[in-house]
């Protein structure tokens, strides 16, 4: 029981201590990362897809970036502005969410209050 017990601790424990928010810098142009799991993502008829994180970003950290955001808990893409990445972001996002595995992911300038994320990593 007691091993049972702790076993379930470390698994919740090692969940959410991947579990971050993105942070900003002004470095190379300035952008901001995001390092954990995929919560949810979301595609609409209007041509955009949304990734929301773990935590939501502090309000405090696109300033860094000189980016303009006002919705702090998800990233956005335009598909139409570039419809091969944006296939391959929706993939690569979706094989993260079904096998448990985390991402990063940087974003760039903003568009419709959202960060822009504009490249994905698959971790292992």
């Amino acid at each position: 029981m007691k091993i049972k017990l702790l076993s379930m601790l470390f698994v919740f424990i090692s969940f959410y201590s991947n579990a971050a928010a993105p942070t900003c810098s002004s470095q190379h142009g300035g952008y901001c990362s995001y390092s954990g799991s995929v919560k949810s993502i979301y595609v609409n008829k209007g041509g955009s897809i949304l990734m929301y994180f773990d935590q939501a970003m502090s309000p405090s950290e696109p300033s860094k970036a000189n980016m303009n955001v006002t919705q702090f808990s998800a990233g956005i893409i335009n598909i139409s502005d570039n419809p091969e990445f944006a296939k391959m972001f929706y993939s690569t996002a979706l094989a993260a969410q079904s096998t448990g595995r985390n991402i990063t992911i940087q974003m760039r300038g903003s568009q419709s209050g959202y960060p822009v994320i504009d490249r994905i990593w698959l971790k292992q």
